[in-house]
């Protein structure tokens, strides 16, 4: 017998004000939101600010189309091919979103939250307060697709605590300042890194290195100062365009940066000539601190030989490896970058010295002598 389902309405509480415009995939996890509640409700609200925690049902109103029925988790081909409802994915018949955020401040009908994955606009269905025994389950099953998504978690750290051990902190970015930062990840394209501090000291010493000086300089003069690194010609075009940008964007004013939402900064990086994928994430993690992890020949040649390497070799699918499965932390990704270039420079190198690699034993491209 068919039970007929009763039409249901759904009204919003309150709206998500952000900085977000459109969805992204990870980061969100330092994106802080006010979450605007409908004024005669806010007596409601008493006594939730008692809790650091809260969980946050809305709708997300952007999804659009008939929802498939079997899907891949996370998008990834990798994982088997699984019913909908087995996922988070958020295009569902439904397309509720729920998720747990840290409670930063009440004011009145306003709550500010870090960790809402969810954009500018976004109607707000129900608050609720989170309660460590009822939403925490003890022995709880997951399938295997989960339990392989845990495992490259901790190999991720295992292989991050091998390599601190190694070779300790590194404290890159070696600079004076983010704009040195930007500089580095510019002139760095294509060349050995003691080339790089020779044309940045080239431009130190003629007191160039500021978006203003190298705006004023001539061109051709800015070429002559660069030219240890290489390809100094298009580098210094690059840099008179990144020069450009940041006073228009932010004018010279680095610390205006960190207020902009990583994909929007990344976005406008990415507009400026010569900055591709790889530059416009070291200059979000070393330069304004975001928590982006770089992705560079070194990065891919290592997670390759270590059997970490997505099935999607692109820049994306890479970096999503580091994203999804550590805590996103850009101090976390600063060290762990950097380490990887110390261990591709140091051992493993296109022929690699196996023997004397602290991650011979967790690596299976290992040579065996």
């Amino acid at each position: 017998m068919a039970i007929e389902q009763p039409d249901m309405t759904l009204k919003a509480i309150g709206f998500v004000k952000n900085q977000v415009a459109q969805p992204v995939q990870g980061g969100w996890e330092e994106v802080i939101s006010e979450i605007v509640i409908d004024r005669r409700l806010t007596d409601a609200l008493d006594g939730l600010e008692e809790f650091s925690h809260i969980v946050v049902l809305f709708w997300m109103h952007k999804t659009s189309g008939e929802p498939a029925l079997k899907v891949h988790p996370r998008g990834k081909i990798e994982f088997p091919l699984v019913g909908l409802f087995a996922t988070r994915s958020p295009r569902r018949p439904n397309p509720v979103g729920e998720t747990t955020v840290r409670l930063l401040e009440r004011r009145g009908n306003i709550l500010k939250v870090r960790g809402l994955d969810a954009i500018n606009g976004t109607p707000v269905i129900d608050i609720k307060p989170y309660i460590p025994r009822r939403h925490s389950v003890a022995g709880a099953r997951v399938p295997p697709w989960v339990t392989k998504s845990g495992g490259i978690s901790q190999r991720l750290e295992a292989i991050y605590r091998r390599l601190m051990d190694g070779y300790g902190p590194q404290h890159w970015w070696p600079a004076e300042g983010p704009f040195e930062v930007m500089v580095g990840a510019v002139l760095t394209q294509s060349a050995a890194w003691s080339n790089v501090v020779k044309a940045i000291d080239g431009l130190k010493g003629a007191g160039a290195l500021s978006p203003e000086a190298l705006r004023r300089l001539p061109l051709a003069e800015l070429a002559r100062l660069i030219r240890p690194c290489g390809y100094y010609n298009a580098k210094a075009v690059k840099l008179k365009s990144l020069a450009r940008w940041l006073g228009e964007f932010c004018g010279d004013d680095l610390n205006r940066l960190s207020a902009h939402d990583t994909d929007t900064l990344r976005r406008e990086l990415l507009s400026i000539h010569g900055v591709g994928e790889e530059t416009a994430d070291s200059i979000l993690l070393y330069a304004v601190g975001k928590p982006v992890f770089v992705i560079d020949a070194y990065t891919r040649r290592i997670i390759s030989r270590l059997g970490l390497a997505p099935q999607d070799t692109s820049y994306a699918a890479c970096q999503a490896l580091f994203r999804d499965n550590l805590p996103l932390d850009s101090g976390l990704f600063n060290e762990y970058h950097a380490l990887l270039v110390s261990l591709a420079k140091d051992v493993c190198r296109p022929r690699p010295l196996c023997p004397k690699c602290c991650l011979a034993d967790k690596c299976p491209s290992r040579i065996v002598k």
